[in-house]
């Protein structure tokens, strides 16, 4: 099962890599606060510590130089969602939940719109960024 998954993983595109890091961090979320709600507290903070990884590992690998004002921008925003899975965390406010997983829809939603040829071309020189987005996305399946 896992050569499936890394052979699965290997042909998909940039964009998609970061497409299924969004889900997962929705999913993870949803997760949580279904974990939450049947009072498994333990389970609860297991889900928010996987998606607050995925968001860290997103913001890590950032191209701060090639991506420019775009990746900023990105930068900015994970890292107000890393500040609100803390908070998540220590308060247990599932509208965070919520206000987390929009974000995460809308930025999902904006990189669908791309062309996964021309995310693929802007990052073909960035071989381990992919290789450690693979590694990201193959905890989520």
């Amino acid at each position: 099962m896992i050569s499936y998954q890394k052979a699965q993983l290997e042909g998909l595109s940039q964009r998609d890599l970061i497409v299924m890091c969004y889900k997962g961090t929705v999913k993870y979320l949803n997760d949580a606060r279904q974990r939450l709600e049947s009072g498994d507290g333990e389970a609860f903070s297991d889900q928010i510590e996987k998606a607050h990884r995925v968001i860290f590992h997103l913001y890590t690998t950032l191209d701060m130089q090639q991506g420019g004002e775009i990746a900023q921008k990105l930068a900015d925003i994970y890292a107000y969602l890393i500040n609100q899975i803390y908070l998540l965390n220590a308060t247990k406010n599932l509208d965070i939940v919520d206000s987390i997983n929009r974000i995460m829809n809308t930025l999902r939603e904006g990189w669908e719109g791309i062309d996964p040829k021309a995310v693929t071309a802007a990052t073909d020189n960035r071989s381990k960024q992919r290789s450690a987005t693979q590694q990201v996305v193959s905890l989520q399946i």
